[in-house]
């Protein structure tokens, strides 16, 4: 019998936040507990633990702002400690699509001994360029399991607690938001570990979202909160090339990144300038090791 708890990782979002965990607790195979681990500078979220009264649910106060990474690292941590064999890596905005979700998960983590982590949808990484590429739709046409590079944020990640008491190896809170992820899921590929996924369960959400045949990405515009998550991308995406001796992947993103602000100025001045302030103060920031949550204008 596997011991299996889940984490959600919150940020003042308490009015979300019960229906994220009544519809985990809905999963055919259910966590033993969920630990809530709290971002937030309100008391508003813990109250709302306490009302819930539910004892398969443990509040944990950070006390302050650590971001995904550093939420993340606690969760795992605190669970592999108390013997879990697998962790639920979960988001109080991104609960489990179907109801069966856990328990195929689950299936597929325990057909692999060196099985490091499962999700419901991964993609392939390129150490050489430095890119994420996509699954192909062609590749999960037929029935089995699929050998991915990293599972993002928000696709039900699943992570074997064994390996994390072993390697020690969490998400770095330093980097805040951004390819955390990402970040994990090399070193622990780095170890041996195996990211696997569903292939026919993986189609199911792409055909669910609507996500087959997506045309190329056009390059657009962006919103400013798009803007301030591509500063941590840029900052965090060098920070991890540089410390996992991806040399030629780091000098790929760190040219392409340059370029791509040049583009921007197709959409006016103000649209370049911007990107080029936002560019040169990730890689600013980088250089001199100002990582963590940044205030920053756009």
């Amino acid at each position: 019998m596997i011991k299996f708890a889940g984490f959600i990782m919150t940020y003042e979002r308490e009015s979300i936040l019960l229906d994220t965990i009544q519809r985990i607790f809905s999963q055919t195979v259910p966590p033993e507990k969920i630990l809530i681990v709290d971002n937030s500078t309100t008391n508003h979220t813990e109250k709302l633990i306490k009302d819930f009264n539910n004892p398969k649910v443990i509040y944990h106060r950070v006390g302050y702002n650590s971001g995904p990474a550093g939420a993340a690292g606690i969760g795992l941590r605190i669970l592999a400690d108390e013997g879990y064999d697998w962790i639920y890596w979960g988001d109080d905005d991104d609960p489990p699509v179907f109801e069966d979700t856990f328990e195929i998960l689950l299936k597929t983590a325990l057909s692999d001994p060196k099985c490091g982590c499962v999700g419901v949808v991964g993609q392939f990484f390129n150490r050489k360029t430095g890119f994420i590429n996509r699954v192909s739709d062609a590749e999960l046409q037929s029935e089995g399991i699929i050998e991915v590079d990293t599972i993002a944020g928000g696709m039900s990640k699943i992570v074997n607690g064994a390996m994390i008491l072993k390697s020690g190896i969490v998400p770095e809170e330093k980097l805040f938001y951004g390819f955390e992820e990402l970040d994990f899921d090399i070193k622990i590929i780095n170890l041996g570990y195996k990211l696997l996924v569903d292939k026919k369960f993986y189609l199911k959400h792409r055909l669910n979202f609507n996500r087959l045949e997506l045309p190329s990405r056009t390059f657009q515009k962006k919103s400013k909160s798009a803007l301030f998550r591509e500063y941590y991308s840029t900052r965090n995406i060098l920070y991890i090339y540089y410390g996992n001796k991806l040399k030629r992947a780091f000098l790929t993103v760190l040219f392409y990144s340059f370029f791509k602000q040049i583009l921007r100025f197709k959409h006016g001045f103000r649209a370049g300038f911007t990107g080029f302030k936002l560019f040169f103060l990730a890689f600013f920031h980088f250089l001199s090791g100002r990582m963590g949550h940044r205030k920053i204008k756009i």
